[in-house]
């Protein structure tokens, strides 16, 4: 870690110890009691965490990486607690849950407020990253392996929830890693594992007639290559792959884009005669970004965005408080570039943009939201905006 990221980092660990951005984050959890949850919510980030350290070199902006880190959280939190419901109902709190390729814990810091920690069993071949969630989220830890024939859970669990393993897996431990999960379904289990469709990649042709696309390189450098890459699969390939794994023809549900408006997430039940079709009614929520965050020295604040709904196009609105005071913007701005990148010209117009005046300040806090009608809610940003250093 260089001292610009080190710098860096430690500020997200400020701000992650503050009460009015915790209690913030928090309330972004739709299924979550703030007041009764707050005491317990542990929003440390393990120094060796790779999806914020990645945010980091992205962005180089402490803010940015706090609130890209966090708003993927929430959104994977409301996915897998939608389908939990949906797979479960009234008994949605009353299941036993594997976070599988937990990381960090990620999922784990919300998950673990929502569930009772004892019902959750988080596995990592990280060692130290199962190490640090138990601590952290009291969750049971559950050791992994390089080879899935040596990974021995000891227990079959209700629902196993996949993020972001199998787009880094090459096809022999897709294989091998999508059999043994499938066996550690309970009679009424669930298993949801995200997939980088193969349309996201850059050059189609170098998709092989396999249907998985396979390169060695990832975010993740202390993984070794063989068995840690990147990813990219088409749907016949994963169902072939399910066909395999599971020694029957027994349906799936895809839902695309379905996991931080990138992966797809697939879902494959334990009993072949389940029905999935409840689960289709899965929800996307809110996304979008702060693309520009400038205090100029005429006192002057301008931040622009965009945001839109992922299942209505249109949202309520962006809801953005400057140290206190809070507007709300409908957005209308033209960004063809959302809706090519993202496939859907109803986010045409999803652009917004805010200028007003602030004073002698010199930085402000800024907190910018996306609201759906339905009161689903993202994470824009959050985050201190100063001047711009004098050249």
């Amino acid at each position: 870690m260089t001292d610009t990221e080190a710098a860096l980092s430690a500020a997200v660990e400020r701000m992650c110890a503050d009460a009015a951005y915790r209690r913030l984050v928090l309330g972004l959890a739709g299924d979550i009691d703030v007041d009764r949850a707050l005491a317990r919510f542990n929003t440390t980030i393990h120094p060796g965490d790779q999806m914020l350290l990645h945010s980091l070199r992205e962005h180089r902006d402490a803010g940015a990486a706090f609130s890209q880190y966090f708003n993927i959280a929430l959104q994977q939190h409301a996915a897998a607690r939608q389908l939990m419901r949906a797979a479960f109902g009234a008994d949605a709190n009353d299941i036993d849950v594997l976070d599988f390729a937990c990381g960090y814990g990620r999922l784990l810091l919300f998950l673990s407020l929502a569930i009772e920690p004892r019902r959750i069993w988080a596995s990592d071949l990280q060692r130290d990253a199962v190490d640090f969630v138990h601590g952290a989220f009291g969750v049971q830890a559950l050791a992994s392996h390089a080879d899935p024939a040596r990974f021995e859970p000891g227990h079959r669990f209700d629902f196993i929830w996949v993020a972001s393993l199998f787009s880094h897996l090459p096809e022999p431990l897709f294989h091998a890693w999508l059999a043994r999960l499938i066996a550690a379904l309970a009679p009424r289990g669930v298993l949801c594992f995200s997939v980088r469709d193969a349309s996201l990649l850059a050059d189609r042709s170098a998709m092989p007639s396999s249907g998985l696309a396979y390169a060695r390189e990832s975010e993740n450098d202390g993984l070794a290559g063989e068995i840690y890459g990147t990813a990219y699969a088409s749907e016949r390939f994963v169902r072939d792959a399910l066909r395999i794994a599971a020694r029957d023809g027994r349906p799936y549900l895809r839902l695309p884009r379905a996991l931080a408006n990138e992966q797809d997430l697939y879902v494959v039940a334990g009993d072949p005669a389940r029905d999935l079709a409840p689960l289709a009614a899965f929800r996307r929520g809110p996304w979008g970004w702060v693309d520009v965050r400038r205090l100029a020295d005429d006192g002057s604040l301008h931040l622009q965005g965009w945001a839109a709904s992922l299942d209505d196009g249109e949202i309520a609105g962006v809801e953005i408080d400057v140290d206190g005071e809070r507007r709300t913007i409908q957005p209308s701005i033209a960004r063809p570039d959302v809706a090519a990148v993202l496939g859907d010209p109803r986010l045409e117009r999803s652009g917004w943009e805010l200028r007003c005046a602030v004073g002698d300040e010199r930085s402000v806090r800024v907190v910018a939201s996306a609201r759906t009608a339905r009161g689903e809610r993202a994470l824009l940003y959050a985050g201190d905006v100063a001047r711009a250093a004098a050249p």
